[in-house]
């Protein structure tokens, strides 16, 4: 008798613990704050507005090639930056669909979030990269993929930050490259490379 309910007990035991163990996963998961890439761009392109920067960009799709230097207006600059903020994943009903692991290098500390279940955003993963020493932000990468009935897509982006002053990082290029593919179309390749440079 006393073997039984202890036997019993040591069950109920590992089902609490089972229990509590998952309970504890999920509310760290939920917990995950991932990078504001949304707040970054939106003092970017204020940034950028005020000390009137410029933008020298190589692009190409397919056969085509285009060069393009100017100096972005407010609304300009969200046009260019527009791409950088769909591979934001700081909203909360995200966070609970990312893993983060994080680790170090000799010139590196890299913050390496990945997507858990791909029905859940387009973004694959996401990589902040900041200076080992300093703490500075140096560079965020980003995989994309959509897929639906009517194209297929994959893009990769890595955007770079150059240090203005002391406590002040804006980005100095944003790289683009990536293929989609139309039904009953060939696939096209694309490539862009925006380089942001002081304009006066």
């Amino acid at each position: 008798m006393i073997r039984m309910d202890l036997r019993l007990l040591y069950t109920g035991l590992c089902l609490w613990l089972l229990v509590t163990s998952c309970g504890n996963r999920a509310e760290r998961q939920s917990d995950l704050k991932s990078f504001d890439l949304v707040g970054l761009v939106d003092s970017q392109v204020i940034f950028l507005t005020d000390n009137e920067y410029q933008v020298i960009k190589n692009s190409s799709m397919g056969t085509s090639t285009d060069f393009a230097q100017f100096v972005p207006d407010s609304s300009g600059w969200v046009r260019e930056m527009s791409i950088i903020r769909t591979a934001d994943i700081s909203k909360p009903g995200l966070r609970s669909y990312f893993a983060l692991e994080s680790y170090d290098s000799l010139d590196y500390n890299i913050e390496h979030y990945t997507l858990l279940d791909s029905g859940n955003s387009n973004t694959l993963y996401q990589k902040i990269y900041r200076d080992a020493a300093s703490g500075r932000l140096l560079k965020i990468k980003a995989l994309q993929n959509v897929s639906n009935p009517i194209y297929d897509s994959k893009r990769y982006m890595e955007i770079t930050f150059q240090e203005v002053g002391e406590d002040t990082e804006i980005i100095d290029s944003i790289l683009v490259r990536g293929y989609q593919t139309m039904i009953l179309s060939d696939t096209v390749f694309y490539h862009s490379l925006s380089k942001i440079l002081p304009g006066k």
